[in-house]
């Protein structure tokens, strides 16, 4: 004779609660636990999203909003799972980023509240594909962490200040979309100049958008500063062919005419490409061939801070005269 034992209605309630609690306790590890979601965005409210957070300052007249050149490279997350976009938590791929926010800060922020958000990047795996369809795609996750940034920028450490927008490579890239997507006539009316560093801007594009309006000299202001530089024309990146913006940051002209740079070298437009072509250094010692796929033998997209660092601080400076003057 089998014995069965009824259990109290009660105790199965307790007991099914008690299964609940447990499950939602695994889910709750299991989350903390896991690689942050790729479609996750950024809070900049939180300090750790900023470039040394912790030395910002908003007590100088003039801001600079400066955006990051690519840094880092594709990696495997914790699940195994490929990640073209930077983990901006991650210590690791911040010393990456580190040191060229440092650069151009040297360079370019001279008696200027410097701000500089990490934001997902993508990796120069994705670039080295030259493919422009899925650079786009991969893109538009990092273009949305720099519009985020730079909102909360002007709604909370702005201040109402005139300011500049900087980048370099992918960061001057992020500085045409602002420029393209999130410039007003009010915010415009603050805007000192925009420095584009070693990327493309094409006819099109200028053609559509009323604040891609082109440097002539190293004066003008609310303008978009854009240049790169080769040591011969065969070594222009694949991607920057339809190119037509190029100022010479040795003598701010954007004719032909040479400009002896400090450093020794001569550099000189070619109307032809619009494009920087440098004599009198040494192309080997900038050679990467690990991304010669991108920046062929004779590219100097690299090193670009490093050659016109004097040229950049000044007139960075002289541009906010004339602005102030005006």
């Amino acid at each position: 004779m089998r014995i069965v034992r009824i259990v109290p209605k009660r105790t199965i309630i307790k007991i099914k609660a008690f299964c609940v609690f447990i499950l939602f306790l695994l889910c709750v590890a299991c989350e903390s636990d896991a690689p942050r979601q790729i479609s996750e965005e950024v809070d900049y409210a939180d300090s750790r999203c900023w470039f040394e957070a912790e030395r910002m300052t908003m007590d100088k007249p003039v801001d600079l909003f400066y955006i990051v050149p690519t840094c880092v490279w594709d990696y495997t997350d914790s699940v195994g799972q490929v990640r073209h976009h930077m983990d901006i938590f991650d210590q690791t791929q911040r010393d990456l980023v580190d040191p060229s926010i440092r650069l151009a800060q040297s360079v370019l922020s001279d008696g200027c509240n410097f701000f500089s958000p990490y934001y997902r990047q993508i990796s120069m795996d994705s670039w080295l594909t030259l493919d422009t369809a899925l650079i786009e795609e991969r893109f538009q996750l990092a273009y949305q962490d720099v519009a985020d940034a730079f909102h909360y920028y002007l709604t909370h450490y702005n201040q109402g200040r005139p300011f500049i927008l900087a980048g370099h490579s992918q960061g001057a890239k992020a500085v045409i979309e602002l420029l393209k997507s999130e410039i007003n006539p009010e915010i415009y009316q603050r805007l000192v100049a925009s420095y584009a560093i070693g990327y493309s801007i094409t006819q099109e594009e200028i053609d559509h958008n009323p604040y891609l309006r082109i440097a002539h000299d190293s004066i003008d202001v609310g303008v978009l500063i854009g240049f790169n530089s080769v040591t011969k024309a065969e070594a222009v990146s694949p991607l920057f062919k339809e190119n037509i913006v190029c100022i010479n940051p040795v003598n701010w002209r954007t004719d032909a005419t040479p400009g002896i740079s400090y450093q020794g070298f001569t550099a000189t437009i070619d109307p032809s490409i619009h494009t920087i072509i440098v004599e009198g250094i040494d192309e080997d010692k900038y050679y990467i061939p690990s991304v010669d796929t991108l920046l062929p033998k004779g590219n100097l997209h690299v090193q670009e801070f490093n050659l016109y660092n004097e040229d950049l601080r000044r007139n960075v400076s002289r541009r906010i005269q004339a602005f102030q003057e005006k």
